[in-house]
């Protein structure tokens, strides 16, 4: 049901904006808003909705880490209108996804999300350019230095691994 209901919404998109948009059987649609920017649409049983994702850049060598912890940081915030990012090691690629729940999914909150999607695009687009320039995110984030041991736990009970990016 939820599927079919994706279908109809991006239909009716499409037809609005004069294209036609067609959901594949895999329940995937792709979107090229102008010629930067493609919108991969695809429907996931599991979170039940729709997802929004693009890739925003690949990441530099340079300053990885600092680019990498903001990322993370802005995962889900109310701050980044609830996108997730993500990086993928082969291709280097920062991704940017948000979800979209089939509860709320209609063509109102489908353009909506659309727009705001569209608008994070462009200012994490902006930002990834300040990156690969040098001018890398900064963050208030303080680890504690529980003693000189180099076997000393991690805030929150993290392991070491996981703090190393």
């Amino acid at each position: 049901m939820s599927r079919d209901l994706m279908v109809q919404v991006v239909s009716d998109f499409g037809q609005e904006i004069g294209a036609q948009l067609e959901v594949d059987d895999e329940a995937y649609c792709c979107l090229a808003v102008g010629d930067e920017l493609q919108i991969h649409l695809k429907f996931n049983e599991h979170f039940n909705g729709m997802i929004f994702y693009t890739e925003l850049g690949e990441l530099p060598n340079i300053g990885k880490k600092e680019i990498l912890r903001h990322y993370v940081m802005q995962n889900g915030s109310i701050e980044s209108n609830n996108l997730t990012f993500s990086y993928d090691g082969e291709t280097k690629q920062i991704g940017m996804a948000r979800l979209l729940p089939a509860a709320f999914m209609n063509s109102d909150n489908f353009k909506k999300i659309l727009e705001k999607f569209i608008e994070c695009h462009q200012k994490e687009q902006e930002d990834m350019k300040r990156f690969l320039q040098g001018e890398l995110p900064r963050d208030n984030i303080q680890f504690i230095d529980s003693g000189s041991s180099t076997d000393s736990e991690a805030p929150g009970g993290l392991d070491q691994q996981f703090m190393r990016m």
